[in-house]
C-alpha cells in the first residue's frame, strides 16, 4: 500500500528528480537554522489553549516533540522519496491520532513551518530561491497528503476498535444478566408458593384473634412484610421472564388517567401533586396494555419516592408522527452522574428498601415494544424520564 499511495501522490503533485535536486541545494541553507524554525513553530502553537492541552507531559514532552520536528525537517532535504519515507510519514499521522492532536493543528502547523522556511531561504539570497521553494512546497504537500491519509485510516481503526470493545462489553453484560435472570427466576419461583402459604396461615391466625388482642398489630406488620416480599418476587419474575407484548390499540389519555387513579391511594403519591394535562383524547398507542400500565406505575412511583412533600410531578403523553412519547418529570433530589449512568441497570439501587428492578423493568418493556427509554437528571433539580415507543410498528421480539 505505501508504494501505491506514494506513487499516486507524487504523480498528482508532479514531483521530479529536478525537485529532489533543488531540495538538496536548499539543505545547506536551511539545516543550520532548523532550531530557529522549530522554536518559532512551538511559540505559535503553544499560544492556543487547545493545542497546549495535548502536551500533558509538560516541558519534557515539548522538548521531545521539538526533536522529532527537527528530525523531520532535516529529512526533507536528505531522504529518498521511497516506501520507507512514506511509511515514516504515515506513522506521524497515526501518532497524532494516538495523542489526540486534532487534524487542524497539523494543517496549521505545516503552514507555520512553510512560512518560517520561506523566511530563512529568502534571507539567504540563494540562486533561484523561489523555484527551490516551489520544490519544497511540493514535498511538503506530499507529506501532508500522506499524513491526512494516515489520520483517516487511524481514526477509522480507532472507531472500529471502540465498536468491537462496545460489542464485547454488551455480550459480557448480556451473559451476566442472563445468568442473574435465571438465578432470580429460580429463586422467585421457589419463594412464591411458600410465601403464599405463610400469608394464608397468618391471615387465618389473625382472623381468629379478638379485636382487642395485642398481637393483632404484629400480625398486621407480618402481612405487610409478606406483601413487600411478594412484590419483590413479582418484580424478579417480571424481569427474569418477561412476557411477549400482546399489542392492541390503546387510548393514551384513558390509560394515564386510570394509572393515576390507581396510584392516588399510594401513600408516597398522596403526599405529592401529580399534574397531567390530557391532550385531545385521540392519541393512541399500539402496545401491551398491562405492560405499559406497569411502566407508568413504576415511573410515577419512582418520581414520588424521589420528591419531597408537596412537590409536583409532571406527566405527559403525546403521539407524534411515528412514535409516542411518555414523559415523567419530578423536581426531587436528582441523581449524581455516576448514579445516573447506572440507573437503568438491573439490581442497582440507592434506596434502602429497593430491588433495583423498577427502571430495569421499564427498560425491558420499552425495548420489547421496539422503543427506547432515556433518563436525564441533575442533583438538586430533579429527574426526567422519557419513553419513546413506535406508534404502528410491530413490538420487538423478547430476549
Amino acid at each position: 500500500m505505501p508504494g501505491v499511495l506514494l506513487a499516486e501522490i507524487v504523480s498528482y503533485v508532479g514531483f521530479t528528480e529536478a525537485d529532489a535536486a533543488n531540495l538538496r541545494g536548499l539543505g545547506p541553507v536551511v539545516k543550520p537554522r532548523i532550531p530557529e524554525v522549530v522554536r518559532s513553530f512551538y511559540e505559535v502553537l503553544t499560544q492556543h489553549p487547545q493545542a497546549r492541552q495535548i502536551f500533558r507531559g509538560g516541558e519534557a514532552q515539548i522538548l521531545r516533540q521539538q526533536e522529532l520536528l527537527s528530525d523531520w525537517l532535516r529529512e526533507l532535504f536528505d531522504l529518498p522519496l521511497d516506501d520507507d519515507y512514506c511509511r515514516a510519514r504515515f506513522q506521524i499521522g497515526s501518532t497524532h491520532v494516538q495523542v489526540g492532536l486534532p487534524q487542524r493543528y497539523m494543517l496549521m502547523g505545516m503552514e507555520i513551518v512553510w512560512r518560517e522556511i520561506c523566511k530563512v531561504v529568502r534571507q539567504g539570497k540563494i540562486a533561484e530561491a523561489e523555484v527551490k521553494l516551489g520544490s519544497l512546497h511540493k514535498l511538503m504537500m506530499i507529506d501532508l497528503a500522506i499524513m491526512v491519509e494516515s489520520y483517516q485510516a487511524s481514526d477509522a481503526e480507532r472507531v472500529r476498535n471502540q465498536e468491537r470493545n462496545a460489542v464485547a462489553e454488551q455480550l459480557v453484560r448480556a451473559e451476566h444478566l442472563a445468568e442473574i435472570g435465571q438465578l432470580a427466576a429460580s429463586l422467585a419461583h421457589e419463594i412464591k408458593n411458600p410465601l403464599a402459604g405463610i400469608s394464608g396461615a397468618i391471615q387465618i391466625i389473625g382472623a381468629g384473634m379478638s379485636a382487642d388482642d395485642p398481637h393483632r398489630e404484629i400480625v398486621h406488620e407480618i402481612l405487610g412484610q409478606i406483601d413487600r416480599l411478594d412484590a419483590t418476587v413479582r418484580d424478579l419474575l417480571m424481569y427474569a421472564r418477561p412476557s411477549p407484548p400482546k399489542a392492541r390499540e390503546l387510548k393514551l389519555d384513558a390509560l394515564v388517567q386510570r394509572v393515576l387513579g390507581l396510584l392516588r391511594r399510594e401513600p408516597d403519591v398522596r403526599r405529592v401533586k401529580v399534574e397531567y394535562a390530557p391532550n385531545d383524547g385521540q392519541s393512541v398507542l399500539h402496545a401491551d396494555e398491562a405492560q405499559i400500565e406497569q411502566l407508568l406505575v413504576n415511573l410515577i412511583l419512582n418520581a414520588a419516592h424521589a420528591s419531597p412533600d408537596g412537590a409536583t410531578i409532571e406527566v405527559s403523553a403525546e403521539s407524534l408522527n411515528f412514535y409516542t412519547r411518555l414523559m415523567i418529570r419530578d423536581r426531587g433530589h436528582g441523581m449524581r452522574p455516576d448514579v445516573l449512568e447506572r440507573s437503568l441497570e438491573p439490581f442497582f439501587t440507592t434506596k434502602a428498601k429497593g430491588t433495583g428492578l423498577g427502571l430495569a423493568i421499564c427498560r425491558r418493556i420499552a425495548e420489547s415494544h421496539g422503543g427506547v427509554i432515556t433518563v436525564d437528571s441533575k442533583v438538586g433539580e430533579g429527574t426526567t424520564v422519557c419513553v419513546e415507543l413506535p406508534r404502528g410498528s410491530r413490538p420487538a421480539k423478547p430476549d
